[in-house]
């Protein structure tokens, strides 16, 4: 059954499609983020719904495993520089490769096929599908981010990098709602023919589009950089193999960087099992209280200890399972444990130690009314100098402008830089340079609408779209 299901002509004409679209799709993520690339990707995945609806009407095997193979395809090319954090810790250990590589992608691809499962039930040739097929998405992406390890990788919105104007909407409406509309958008544009309904959603998606960027860009050319009246303060950039980063000598190279004037940002697990001595130095250590290790940072005697940690480099995902079949002790430590919600250095700095800049609810939870500063302090060394670096930085500066807050970023064989509250690079040190640069502290915008309400805008605009796509498929016939 499964060999006569595979090897139907026309379906396997529409999984191939899937697979190469989800290949496609992450051309338009960095390194490459190609301008409207996304809208094209997503308008093309969306016609193949519609295709399938057409030749076999609701097909759930078919609409399940296009989601997979489109998933999964995505994930293979946008994420595949995970495995080099294994060869990192340790080449001996190269036999793991399939589990980043392949499996973790194959993981990430089921919930584009649940979502796809529940959009040909849903599925209809009338208006109501784009609403459904919009809001599906991005709920799956909302459940990737929260669900087992939670990843909220190169979720759709980061696919906006490109421009500084339609990032701007991150202020309203967060990554999810700005996610939301571009699905919407792109299946709206997507949706043309000559019926006259279809017609008007196209130009309405399209005017949904320009209304975004005419905001954006009032609120980058209305923006006023107003520096803090405080003295300057200095991000050091450090360029250490992970094998030679605690090393006595890199040790002396990385505090050589340091300031005693001026309060100084160090990378993540900068000083390793050290103590940090100075209390105007920001810097990440290894915490250990006698039973369990923590990736923290230390500020005036203050310590945060990181609560998202980084799968296939801070632990390995499902370890319990791998123990029982004899894959123990992969990580050092016993893999590190996760943090709570236990200090923000003075209700001013917001800190997010590397993977944690990507959870956008993260930063929330740690927000006080008079924060004014984010935090980034990172060691991408784990995972080389391909697309994954890059990636993150992208990530964690979408914060900024969700929260109107600047950003300052100190990395270890990352990106280290100064981003203002509207996502704007006002200093950077790049990937690959050990350096350091002395700059002033942006004001931070009032409060964000995104900032008050986060992402229940999200979940507001989710419920909405699901209930005008019942509606509709009411009212409208086919």
């Amino acid at each position: 059954m499964i060999f006569n299901f595979l090897f139907s002509d026309k379906k396997k004409l529409f999984l191939l499609i899937s697979l190469l679209l989800g290949g496609l799709f992450s051309l338009s993520f960095d390194p490459y983020n190609i301008p409207f690339f996304s809208l094209i990707i997503v308008g093309l995945f969306f016609k193949l719904n519609d295709s399938i609806f057409s030749i076999f009407g609701k097909d759930y095997k078919l609409m399940f495993y296009t989601g997979i193979l489109f998933g999964f395809s995505f994930f293979i090319t946008s994420i595949y520089w995970i495995t080099n954090s294994i060869f990192v810790f340790d080449s001996n250990l190269a036999y793991l490769t399939p589990f980043p590589l392949i499996i973790l992608p194959l993981i990430l691809g089921i919930f584009y096929g649940l979502m796809q499962l529940i959009n040909i039930f849903f599925w209809s040739l009338n208006i109501s599908r784009i609403f459904f097929f919009s809001a599906l998405w991005i709920l799956f992406e909302m459940i990737r981010s929260m669900l087992l390890i939670g990843f909220p990788w190169n979720l759709v919105a980061y696919s906006w990098s490109w421009s500084i104007s339609f990032m701007q909407s991150l202020s309203l409406f967060g990554v999810f709602g700005l996610g939301l509309i571009s699905i919407f958008c792109s299946a709206g544009i997507f949706s043309l023919n000559l019926k006259k309904a279809n017609i008007f959603l196209c130009m309405f998606s399209i005017s949904i589009l320009i209304t975004i960027y005419l905001f954006g860009y009032n609120r980058v050319s209305n923006y006023e950089n107003v520096y803090l009246n405080t003295d300057k303060i200095r991000l050091v950039s450090t360029n250490f193999h992970q094998e030679d980063k605690w090393s006595d000598e890199s040790f002396e190279k990385m505090i050589s960087l340091g300031s005693n004037e001026i309060t100084t940002f160090f990378p993540e697990t900068a000083f390793g099992l050290r103590k940090i001595s100075k209390d105007n130095w920001f810097g990440g250590f290894i915490r250990n209280n006698g039973k369990q290790f923590f990736n923290s940072a230390q500020f005036n005697n203050q310590i945060y200890d990181k609560r998202k940690l980084v799968p296939f480099g801070e632990f390995i995902p499902f370890h319990k399972m791998l123990d029982n079949i004899g894959l123990k002790n992969l990580m050092p430590f016993e893999s590190f444990s996760s943090g709570k919600i236990n200090n923000n250095f003075n209700n001013f700095v917001v800190p997010l130690i590397c993977y944690e800049g990507i959870f956008s609810r993260l930063a929330r939870e740690n927000m006080q009314p008079t924060s004014g500063l984010l935090v980034n302090i990172t060691n991408d060394a784990w995972f080389g100098d391909g697309a994954g670096p890059i990636q993150h930085f992208t990530h964690v500066r979408f914060r900024s402008v969700e929260y109107g807050l600047p950003l300052v970023r100190s990395a270890n064989m990352g990106i280290s830089a100064l981003v203002n509250p509207i996502g704007q690079v006002e200093k950077i040190i790049p990937h690959g340079e050990m350096n350091f640069v002395d700059v002033k502290i942006p004001s931070k915008i009032s409060s964000t609408f995104y900032t008050q309400f986060g992402d229940n805008i999200a979940y507001f605009f989710i419920v909405i779209f699901f209930l005008i796509g019942y509606s509709t498929s009411k009212l409208i016939k086919d």
